[in-house]
């Protein structure tokens, strides 16, 4: 896709927004996520019924093998929505054990982000340490840093697990 991308110009119809380098910009990002992605006429009446039946109504880009390493791509990639700093054990516990980041070793959140996006992780010193895809938004966050797992759904009346970033949604920086 990148080679065809040079080549293709911008939207002269008016209609849509961007053009074709565009398009083919978004496929290669969905592809690298691990989704199959369709570029196809919207104007076409019908066009999404067709498509989920199978039938060919524009340009397919496959999805790449892997969609935990497309991922992790993604997540490495991703500009941050958010900051969270956290103490010397849990970045010792991220970086030497690969562990995933419990509310208790969270110590301050900037930003203001929403659950299932890329935040930056840092250590006290300021290094940055890793990127992941947070369980909470930043207000949840707020309100369990440097608590116990166990206290999560007290705090909040509801839990989405008790880490708040998983080590499978982490990219060591």
């Amino acid at each position: 896709m990148t080679l065809c991308a040079p080549v293709a110009g911008d939207s002269v119809s008016g209609l849509g927004t961007g053009g074709m380098g565009t398009k083919l910009q978004a496929a290669d990002v969905a592809c690298r996520a691990g989704i199959d992605t369709i570029i196809a006429a919207g104007s076409r009446p019908g066009v999404i019924g067709d498509v989920m039946e199978g039938i060919s109504v524009g340009t397919r880009f496959h999805a790449q093998e892997s969609p935990l390493e497309n991922r992790k791509r993604w997540i490495f990639g991703a500009p941050p929505a958010g900051e969270i700093t956290v103490d010397a054990g849990a970045t010792q516990a991220i970086l030497e054990r690969g562990s995933s980041l419990l509310p208790k070793g969270i110590k301050t959140i900037t930003g203001n982000f929403s659950r299932g996006e890329v935040i930056r992780i840092r250590s006290l010193e300021g290094r940055d340490i890793a990127h992941g895809v947070s369980r909470y938004n930043s207000d949840a966050l707020r309100r369990i840093a440097g608590q116990h797992s166990q206290q999560i759904d007290a705090i909040l009346g509801y839990e989405y697990g008790p880490v708040a970033v998983h080590r499978d949604d982490m990219i060591i920086r």
